[in-house]
């Protein structure tokens, strides 16, 4: 290894080091993106269920590849190039797509009910959320803490519009999450 490059490594380090709470908090653009996807993904449901199959099948994997792309860019734009972080939000993601195809199944195979997978599909994503708010990024914590409420709501009572309700309040939290972001963001470059 060269000098430059040990050089390099060195500024990277104490650069990751004084930017760790600017990641902690997310990138701005993300939460604002799965705000509205979430707003019109949870809606359709009770509002037009035949189209929030492939609403979600092309949202999710579109949204998923716009967040990495956004997330990118964030980094070049910011200078903060954290590898092995991006590594552990990848492999967030990827295992949650997966846990999203592999409770698919049941209804690919004509096997499951739909209201059921539907849920499940509700479960997978505020337990994902979740565990993304206590590992990677701390504000997704709570969106992924109202999913779960709203699965344990859905279960026990299924009250009518509960998905659509559902969707209101994460993509508030979300859009929340977001200004908080973008507002500690402006007040640290303003310093």
């Amino acid at each position: 290894m060269t000098q430059n490059q040990q050089l390099q490594q060195d500024l990277d380090y104490v650069r990751n080091v004084v930017r760790h709470h600017d990641s902690e908090l997310g990138v701005p653009a993300i939460y604002f993106l799965w705000a509205a996807v979430i707003l019109v993904g949870f809606a359709l449901p009770d509002l037009a269920p035949r189209l929030a199959g492939r609403f979600w099948l092309l949202a999710g994997i579109g949204g998923g590849l716009l967040s990495w792309w956004l997330g990118a860019r964030d980094g070049k734009r910011s200078g903060f190039n954290d590898v092995a972080l991006g590594k552990r939000h990848g492999f967030h993601w990827l295992i949650t797509g997966v846990a999203f195809l592999l409770s698919a199944v049941p209804l690919i195979v004509a096997r499951g009910d739909q209201a059921a997978a539907v849920g499940n599909f509700l479960l997978i994503t505020g337990l994902s959320y979740a565990l993304a708010g206590v590992h990677l990024i701390r504000p997704m914590l709570w969106s992924g803490l109202l999913m779960l409420v709203a699965y344990g709501v859905l279960q026990l009572y299924a009250p009518p519009y509960t998905w659509t309700i559902t969707g209101v309040v994460i993509a508030l939290s979300l859009a929340w999450a977001g200004l908080s972001a973008r507002r500690a963001r402006n007040a640290g470059s303003l310093q």
